[in-house]
């Protein structure tokens, strides 16, 4: 199925594959988010000491990325630059898939240029161990294995998908989008069989129905708080669609030799998902605490919807990805002439000077910003929508158009209910693949017509988002350097000189007045804590998560009273700050104090 290519197209694809990882290695050690990398290192340092997620801590995710940092640990040292390493691998590993599925529609200079344009949206702008990294990652997996299957009709290639999908949910809960895109994407592919009686294929069809009826409910559910709102345009039709075409007639190819039941494939696919959960789940059989595991993993997050929460952009934001889709989904029209050449000049001159624009032009910036992201949403649904017309005209086309819309649509729900800009990039490769898989079922010529978007959005993401970070994401070109070493025994980062100065005075004060005794931070310091090797006493990484932190915070002494020294937080990320009354009391009962940035140290 790959476009033919000479030699020496295929040395320099190689050469811009290795040249964009080589890209990579310099944001590696490059910022931090502390409170982040704090919860990352502290609940991998717990289980490294012997705790289980969701027991004898709270656990933020499923569990299953605390296991795998706390092994890096252990064999490499207690590091956040260890962890990052292992998600340089994984990255590279993923630009290596994204290249893979890109071949196929485009000659390797080209597949590489696209491959840059995904790296460059994605990894460089927050280069932390994160969970929706690893989704990301594991949602490419299983787009390629799909292809493999469409392609080969090996069952080994579901089995991957599977492993794909059950990793994806033994990281993060919302992994479980990933499980909903692949039986979507089976069903819909082995629908095309021919071969069965006509009871079997009256269940098969009543299964479609059923599980896209499901999927329809499970978004519904999901979105609730918000589907009225732009989350509703950006994140729940394209789900919707997706769902809508297993509604539709099944279309059959008479002349194929395939005959595999899909809900053979199903039942596959899904049984190997599971094997990744059922591992993690040995130690809460073990001691019967499964009740631990169900409310850590599944209960407790809800409480995210009330203390980290971020909206989608505004609704009329979609309409700025419209031209976006008119270079994927042209209008018919007749002739190219001389309209063809000026609107390509116009294409070309808009991809050059947009992105320079943008250094200092706000609106400029948000022009590229807002079009990306609408065009996210709206390139599942205009793919639904030729797979429902039977615009599509290749059969072995459609199952993978349909698993990159479904991947891209489904996957997209991890920015709800924290729709910041960051969660964006955890998804734009998608777009990538899922666009010019849309554009090469079109023509070649819409390709060529791709092309100057794509030196736009390569442009935009070095000159101007790579060099920011998430904080100005999204919204303006804000140039950062992370320039100082951190230098602390956990972590060896590069970060601001404001930060690397807060965090060794914070730390030589708390050290100064320790003296082996009980450390108290709060709100929400996971960071001081793995930082000076300790650990929370009461189990929890954000405050907002324990269902007694108000009362722990406002009315009750008996933690605090505890320490040796406590550090105040005045400006949480999450949780509320502290109230003047408990900082009069805490000040009461611990007279020495010092300020550091937005952290008060104090001890008696």
């Amino acid at each position: 199925m790959k476009v033919a290519a000479s030699k020496g197209h295929r040395i320099v694809g190689v050469i811009m594959i290795v040249a964009a990882l080589a890209y990579l290695v310099p944001f590696v050690p490059r910022g931090w988010i502390p409170h982040d990398e704090g919860m990352l290192g502290q609940s991998a340092y717990r289980v490294l000491q012997g705790d289980i997620p969701h027991i004898d801590y709270e656990e933020a995710y499923t569990g299953g990325l605390s296991w795998l940092y706390a092994a890096v640990f252990k064999i490499s040292g207690v590091d956040l630059l260890n962890v990052r390493w292992l998600l340089l691998a994984a990255a590279s590993w993923a630009a290596c898939l994204i290249y893979a599925i890109i071949r196929r529609y485009l000659r390797p200079t080209g597949a590489a240029l696209a491959t840059w344009v995904a790296l460059t949206w994605s990894f460089p702008n927050y280069f932390a161990g994160l969970p929706s990294w690893w989704l990301l990652i594991c949602a490419l997996a299983c787009v390629w294995a799909v292809i493999r299957h469409v392609e080969t009709r090996r069952f080994r290639y579901i089995v991957a998908a599977g492993l794909a999908v059950g990793l994806a949910m033994a990281i993060k809960q919302t992994g479980v989008y990933l499980l909903v895109a692949l039986v979507l994407s089976l069903l819909y592919d082995g629908g095309r069989s021919s071969r069965a009686s006509s009871w079997f294929v009256r269940m098969e069809h009543l299964v479609r129905w059923g599980a896209a009826a499901t999927a329809i409910v499970f978004a519904a559910v999901i979105l609730v708080p918000r589907i009225f709102r732009a989350e509703g345009l950006y994140l729940f039709l394209p789900a919707v669609a997706c769902a809508v075409v297993l509604f539709l007639p099944v279309e059959r190819d008479s002349e194929s030799s395939y005959a595999r039941s899909p809900l053979t494939l199903v039942c596959l696919a899904t049984a190997v998902a599971v094997l990744p959960l059922a591992c993690l789940l040995i130690p809460y059989v073990i001691q019967h605490r499964l009740w631990d595991f169900a409310y850590g993993a599944v209960l407790l997050p809800g409480k995210r919807l009330a203390f980290a929460s971020a909206p989608m952009p505004a609704a009329w934001a979609i309409i700025t990805g419209i031209p976006l889709l008119a270079l994927v989904f042209p209008a018919p029209r007749s002739g190219f002439g001389s309209r063809s050449t000026f609107l390509k000049s116009l294409l070309w001159a808009a991809a050059i000077l947009l992105p320079i624009v943008a250094l200092w032009n706000v609106a400029s910036y948000q022009v590229i910003w807002q079009s990306s992201r609408a065009f996210a949403a709206l390139l599942p649904i205009a793919i639904c929508w030729r797979l429902a017309s039977g615009q599509i005209r290749q059969p072995e086309q459609r199952p993978i158009l349909f698993v990159s819309a479904a991947m891209l649509a489904w996957t997209s729900l991890n920015q709800f209910p924290f729709a910041a800009s960051i969660y964006f990039c955890y998804v734009a490769p998608l777009v990538v693949i899922a666009g010019i898989a849309a554009a090469s079922a079109e023509s070649s010529l819409r390709r060529h017509a791709m092309l100057s978007w794509a030196v736009m959005l390569l442009l935009f993401a070095v000159l101007s988002a790579n060099r920011g970070y998430i904080e100005s994401l999204g919204q303006f070109h804000d140039p950062r350097r992370f320039d100082v070493a951190l230098k602390l025994p956990r972590a060896h980062l590069k970060v601001g000189g404001g930060d690397a100065g807060l965090y060794w005075r914070l730390l030589i004060s708390i050290e100064r007045h320790l003296r082996g005794g009980q450390l108290i931070a709060g709100p929400d310091c996971p960071e001081v804590y793995f930082l000076l090797g300790l650990v929370n006493p009461s189990g929890t990484l954000f405050d907002f998560f324990s269902e007694d932190a108000a009362g722990r915070h406002e009315d009750d002494m008996a933690v605090w009273v505890k320490g040796a020294v406590i550090v105040l937080n005045h400006e949480p990320h999450f949780s509320p700050a502290p109230s003047s009354r408990l900082i009069t009391r805490l000040r009461r009962e611990f007279p020495n104090g010092q300020g550091v940035g937005r952290f008060e140290v104090r001890w008696r």
